[in-house]
């Protein structure tokens, strides 16, 4: 009987040890990994797809904002950056770099009605002027469908209408063509009628063709 017992007990334990030494579960994919020890606990949650980081890269990159004295750089923390004109070339192109990539272009343009200007441009139909080494104008176009707006929504693709109910403007016909000005700004509309779109955007010393 005692004989009988102690078998029993050692294929218990040996039960025991097989199912012990059994292979590991694997984590469950959709949850966050926990870490515990002397300090609190720390959860650190499941990486997300590389689609989604590449989302929040983007999300991440700093905004570029159209103003009639310059052009406004708005950091993911939601600080902005005026670079005003009279600033230095380098800095401006370096803040703008910061959120569009380098300048596509650079050059200078002998032709400008304001004299020689030097320019850079940039991805979305972004263009800077230059005279002396300071930032003194920019110009904008329709490629990219109207990336870049001012604080109040204004921007490539917006109405006369949309464009009245944001800011006083007075419009005149040129040889540029439907021609707009709100301040300091100004710009091209494709017609006068309130669903006239905007289609060019500039403000400060710049060098568009009259």
């Amino acid at each position: 009987m005692q004989m009988g017992m102690t078998r029993g007990l050692i294929a218990g334990f040996a039960l025991a040890l097989l199912v012990g030494c059994g292979p590991a579960q694997e984590p469950d994919a959709n949850k966050s990994i926990v870490f515990q020890g002397n300090a609190d606990e720390l959860i650190v949650p499941k990486a997300a797809p590389e689609a989604n980081i590449a989302n929040v890269a983007e999300v991440a990159e700093p905004a570029v904002n159209l103003a009639p004295d310059g052009l406004s750089l708005v950091l993911p923390t939601g600080a902005t950056r005026h670079m005003t004109f009279g600033m230095p070339r380098d800095v401006t192109t370096r803040a703008i770099a910061a959120a569009l990539g380098g300048p596509i272009e650079e050059g200078d343009n002998q032709e400008c009605g304001a004299g020689a200007l030097s320019f850079a441009s940039f991805r979305g139909g972004l263009g800077l002027y230059f005279d002396g080494g300071k930032f003194v104008g920019w110009d904008l176009d329709g490629r990219d469908g109207g990336r870049f707006a001012t604080a109040a929504g204004v921007g490539i693709g917006s109405t006369r209408k949309q464009l009245e109910s944001a800011t006083a403007i007075r419009i005149e016909d040129s040889t540029l063509g439907v021609e707009f000005s709100a301040g300091d700004l100004s710009g091209l509309l494709s017609a006068r009628d309130p669903d006239g779109e905007v289609t060019n955007l500039w403000a400060g010393t710049t060098c568009i063709a009259r």
